[in-house]
């Protein structure tokens, strides 16, 4: 009991030394239903397109994103449960299909080995809330790896071949490569299984064995992670000792240096997106009524993703309780645009080039598919507009309309 006081004492004290660190915060003033809107070539130059090589059979679906490794570029279509492998000029190599692996297993490249890794659940065992925190607590206990399931294509490998892998124990506890031997772990739940009330929403390892660990919590009843499932984002910069991280239900971004880390932007919300102070104080009943919560309060926040800072521009994804936005704030003006109300125009393409949330960011270029229809349909109402000499052979060979291309632009300085 004496243990749980103190930790909890320790845990006010850290919100109220952030309270206090507001005051000397840089501002962000986000209104979401009154952000500005603005033309699209207000903040994006440098439009330039890789066609891809035209395949019978290619359709990207709409639910797809973009990876860049050395070599290529990957196309995940998530609904056909496929990865469409392009040379870095276009060119097709392979499509995977990882139909076979059933559900629960998602792409995630791994820039440090080169690796497309599925990690997940082994079908042959049901696993209730309180095994899973057992065999995290246990995580170290080889008979515990039975339970999941690893699979690893090594691009250096032209076969793209599925190998079996044993997962380690960072598959296990969803630590991630944060430099060459350090990883970041910030899953955040509570539950009963726990003898120790401490636990720290961000932490870093190294040899398997925890280093430092920020924002302590209790992960026994923590009231604002009752019922729930929560994470840290971590955001990386062009520079590997800088990264910004965001926490869930935090109106503060925050800047890691090394291993140094100190709160950088308070963004500032109407009253009506902002969560009323019992949302900390006063637990949950049960799921239903934290569920039912976040329906009736859709627009008040929950967590910011994607922190990407520029020169003059500071580019932010939200996620609201029940819904998600994204956001361009300008540094001059200090008015901050929601991207959906960005409107594109001819000098563009009418391209619309900010409002996806499935944007790929590789140093300071930034990345998307576009079909081909959009393209051809606007080249086709405006004959004065000359066609970029990359896309001329390719929309002189009629490509389908869902064949996609890579646009690459970034934000003006």
């Amino acid at each position: 009991m004496r243990n749980y006081l103190f930790y909890r004492t320790l845990l006010l004290c850290c919100l109220l030394i952030s309270t206090i660190a507001h005051s000397q915060l840089q501002k962000i003033y986000l209104h979401p239903k009154v952000a500005g809107n603005g033309k699209q070539s207000q903040f994006v130059d440098s439009i330039r397109f890789i066609p891809l090589e035209i395949k019978e059979g290619i359709q990207v679906g709409t639910y797809n994103n973009i990876q860049i490794t050395e070599k290529y570029f990957l196309i995940t279509d998530h609904l056909g449960k496929t990865i469409f492998v392009y040379a870095r000029n276009g060119s097709f190599i392979n499509k995977i299909s990882y139909k076979k692996l059933g559900n629960g297993f998602y792409p995630s490249y791994n820039e440090h080995t080169n690796q497309i890794v599925f990690f997940g659940y082994n079908k042959n065992y049901a696993l209730s809330t309180k095994d899973g925190v057992k065999i995290m607590l246990d995580w170290n206990n080889p008979r515990n790896k039975k339970y999941f399931k690893k699979y690893t294509i090594d691009l250096k490998d032209t076969s793209f071949a599925f190998k079996k892998a044993i997962p380690n124990q960072n598959d296990i506890i969803r630590a991630y490569q944060f430099d060459d031997d350090h990883y970041w772990q910030g899953q955040i739940f509570t539950s009963s299984v726990y003898k120790d009330s401490l636990d720290y929403e961000f932490k870093i390892y190294r040899n398997n064995q925890l280093v430092k660990g920020f924002f302590p919590y209790n992960h026994i009843d923590e009231t604002r992670f009752l019922y729930a499932n929560e994470s840290v984002s971590v955001t990386a910069t062009d520079n590997p000792n800088i990264h910004y991280i965001t926490r869930p239900y935090c109106d503060t971004i925050y800047k890691m240096v090394k291993d140094s880390l100190f709160p950088l932007y308070h963004v500032v919300l109407p009253l009506e997106n902002s969560l009323p102070l019992s949302f900390f104080t006063k637990p949950f009943k049960n799921r239903t009524e934290r569920e039912n919560f976040k329906q009736n309060n859709g627009w008040m926040l929950r967590q910011f993703y994607s922190f990407y800072e520029t020169p003059s521009f500071i580019h932010f994804n939200v996620g609201y309780l029940n819904n998600y936005d994204s956001y361009i704030y300008i540094k001059q003006t200090n008015v901050t645009y929601k991207t959906k109300n960005i409107r594109p125009d001819s000098s563009q393409y009418n391209l619309q080039l900010l409002a996806d949330f499935n944007i790929l960011r590789k140093g300071d270029r930034l990345y998307k598919s576009q079909k081909a229809g959009d393209l051809i349909a606007f080249f086709e109402q405006n004959k004065n507009v000359a066609v970029p000499k990359e896309l001329e052979d390719f929309l002189k060979s009629n490509p389908p309309a869902t064949t996609p291309i890579i646009v690459e632009f970034k934000l003006k300085n």
